[in-house]
């Protein structure tokens, strides 16, 4: 089964993988790493990399990081090079599920990223348009 590893600034990846596991049960697959106040890239990257290492997954790990350009992504980055993992950044409950559910089903973390990443982007909507449109 393919891994899932939630990291972000402050409390939100714990957060996040709490109100995942909220909706959809206790997650075997399912780790969170968080980024201290005070913690550098190289102290991100090395959790990262203990964690992979860690968890050995041979059918792949999609990391979800909080932002582009953020200190969980970029200490996530270099770890392509040496696990077989996809990292999408922009993290929210909406792609974590979709995460979690087909998470057990696809063949590879390569189509878990590109349907999470869909899965995303659809769940991003204006509620105010949404329903102002549909009353038309």
């Amino acid at each position: 089964m393919i891994k899932i590893i939630v990291t972000a600034h402050g409390e939100l990846a714990q957060e996040l993988v709490n109100s995942a596991e909220l909706i959809a049960g206790k997650q075997s697959n399912l780790y969170a790493i968080k980024r201290g106040a005070n913690d550098s890239l190289i102290q991100m990257q090395k959790r990262i990399g203990i964690l992979l290492r860690s968890i050995n997954n041979e059918d792949g790990t999609l990391i979800l990081t909080d932002m582009i350009g953020g200190t969980s992504c970029n200490a996530s980055a270099p770890m392509c090079i040496s696990f077989n993992m996809e990292i999408l950044s922009g993290v929210n409950l909406p792609m974590l599920l979709s995460a979690i559910f087909a998470s057990k089903s696809v063949v590879s973390a390569v189509d878990l990223a590109d349907k999470v990443l869909f899965d995303g982007q659809k769940s991003i909507i204006n509620v105010k348009k949404m329903l102002l449109d549909s009353s038309k």
